[in-house]
């Protein structure tokens, strides 16, 4: 009876000093996530030539004259704005009170072109995702339409697009 005391009490005793080496600790950490976006563009070199007079008289459309890209893990805005009012002649004979309203964009499929000016204006608002979420991958069209008020050239223009997160 003594020998199987004996050996409950080491039983017991080896289980006790065995659990006074298991220790736990918890730890808590943080994750800072920011708002990030990026906005590519693919194209945009072709330059549209009037070489009838019914493209003076209608102006002139580039279809998707650039391909815009958008990832985003906010939902987002695009917005365009020409950097001067007017555009700039390459030569000296060439007018220079040709203003940026003769330029105009639109997103490709929609129906109503933005005339540009000084002023930032919505092309597009999209919702976060990267290029293969449904509207952050799109093509924008442009169209020239001087009419004839203006010397034959070639003209040059800034256009500042920007990408905000709404």
């Amino acid at each position: 009876m003594k020998t199987i005391l004996a050996i409950l009490v080491l039983a017991f005793s080896s289980r006790q000093a065995a659990a006074q080496y298991s220790y736990s600790a918890s730890l808590t950490g943080n994750v800072s996530v920011y708002a990030i976006q990026s906005l590519t563009f693919t194209g945009g070199s072709v330059i549209p030539s009037f070489n009838s007079l019914d493209d003076y008289i209608n102006g002139v459309v580039a279809n998707n004259y650039v391909s815009v890209g958008v990832k985003s893990n906010v939902s987002w805005t695009l917005s365009v704005q020409a950097e001067s009012a007017f555009f700039t002649p390459s030569s000296q004979s060439g007018s220079t009170n040709m203003p940026c309203s003769v330029l105009s964009v639109k997103q490709s499929g929609s129906n109503n072109y933005i005339p540009l000016s000084t002023n930032s204006q919505t092309i597009k608002t999209g919702n976060k995702g990267g290029l293969n979420n449904a509207g952050n991958s799109f093509g924008l069209d442009l169209r020239y339409n001087p009419g004839f008020m203006y010397k034959g050239d070639i003209y040059n223009l800034g256009l500042i697009y920007t990408l905000t997160h709404q």
